[in-house]
């Protein structure tokens, strides 16, 4: 199923598709990280606000977790593609600038 994938890493995703951004152009990629990693932080918010409850930690996995796993696949996936796809991000940004 790895050998398939068209990220280069070889980590499964169950929930994420591998190509899905495959046609993106960077800027593209780019907005939907920003897209996506909202929503985890969404997600994340909702789950640790669901265990403050007394059934919280099963309301939060029903209701939440896939959803949270399927977000930070999804994450992954575009980071995979815009490093495959040798984007800038802001882990390989440079400035041009010179620091004095």
């Amino acid at each position: 199923m790895a050998a398939c994938s068209s990220s280069g890493d070889n980590a499964m995703t169950f929930f994420a598709d591998p190509g899905k951004y495959q046609y993106h152009t960077c800027d593209q990629l780019a907005t939907a990280a920003k897209t996506v990693s909202a929503r985890q932080q969404e997600l994340k918010t909702l789950i640790d606000r669901a265990e403050q409850g007394a059934a919280g930690a099963f309301v939060g996995t029903i209701a939440y977790r896939s959803d949270y796993i399927a977000a930070t696949e999804d994450l992954r996936v575009l980071d995979a593609t815009a490093r495959e796809k040798n984007c800038l991000t802001p882990e390989t940004w440079r400035s041009n600038t010179v620091i004095r």
